[in-house]
Parts: structure tokens; sequence; C-alpha cells
């Protein structure tokens, strides 16, 4: 099995509430990753760039990406995150409150790594994200032991070119 690397996840979530939540979930059931939160997609790139320049490797970030927000949406985002020249290969996790099949077609047609139903179980997050790429669960609360997963990654297809993109990264 492969050396996990430290994940960091990065969510993009206009509900503070939301954030607040998942953040909860995420140190409470032990996942042993960096979280940070953006209310604002406008300035997920702005964001992930400060990351890289604190030391963050951008190989191992996960960007949780809710669909439903004001001005850009969160397929307008992941559009911009596939056809960033930086962050195409960025794992992104879609979140919604809907069940609808045409939110679930629309993201994996934009290249979504997977998709998720709020609210969610820690568990199911931590599925999830193990899935994406190797993140860490500490699996006895007194011990150094982890759960691991290799990190499996294939580039992802990017946003199809007749998706209309309002806002370009600077």
């Amino acid at each position: 099995m492969s050396q996990l690397q430290e994940s960091t996840i990065v969510m993009v979530d206009d509900n503070a509430d939301e954030i607040f939540l998942t953040r909860r979930l995420v140190r409470r059931d032990g996942l042993l990753n960096r979280f940070v939160s953006e209310n604002n997609p406008e300035r997920l790139f702005e964001c992930l760039r400060e990351l890289e320049a604190s030391g963050v490797n951008k190989s191992g970030i996960i960007i949780l990406l809710d669909i439903n927000m004001p001005r850009q949406n969160g397929f307008e985002t992941l559009a911009l995150i596939r056809n960033s020249l930086e962050y195409y290969k960025t794992p992104v996790v879609m979140l919604s409150a809907s069940m609808s099949e045409a939110d679930k077609e629309m993201s994996v047609k934009l290249g979504a790594n997977g998709y998720m139903v709020k609210p969610f179980s820690s568990d199911d997050l931590f599925i999830e994200l193990k899935r994406v790429r190797g993140v860490k669960k500490k699996i006895l609360s007194n011990s150094d032991d982890y759960s691991e997963q290799s990190d499996i990654y294939d580039r992802v297809p990017a946003a199809p070119a007749d998706y209309p993109l309002k806002n370009q990264p600077s």
C-alpha cells in the first residue's frame, strides 16, 4: 500500500450552518485532514493559491462544492476548475440538498469525482472522500493506526465546450 499524504478538504458553500456541521463531523469522527471553508465560490481560486502559498501541496486538495449558490453556482465553479490549467486534476465532490438525477448527470458531465446529498453522515462523507482519494481516519481513539486507501487518480474531463461560463478565473 502506498504512503498516504495529508489531504486538505476545501468546502465551498454559501451556508455557514452547512460548513459548521460538516467541519464538526470531520473533527468529531476522526478525519485527520485539514479543513478549510470558503463561502464565496468566486474566491475559490484565490483560496487555493493562498493554501499553496502557505505550504499546502495542491495534489492533496479535495474540494467539497455546493451546487446551489447565488451569483456563481457549483456547476459554473466546477466548469472553471476543470478548465483551469492549475487545478483541473483537483478532485471535486458535489454537494446538494437535491436528489435530482439531472444534477447528478450534470455533475458527472462536468467532471465531478463524486456527488453527495445533504445532509450526510460522517461515515458517508468518509467513504466518499476515501473513494475519491486517500483520506485518513483514526480507527482507534488511542492509536496511531489509520485506515488507508491508495492514491488513485485519473485525469478528469474538462467541462464541455458548450457549457456557458459566466466568469473566468483571473
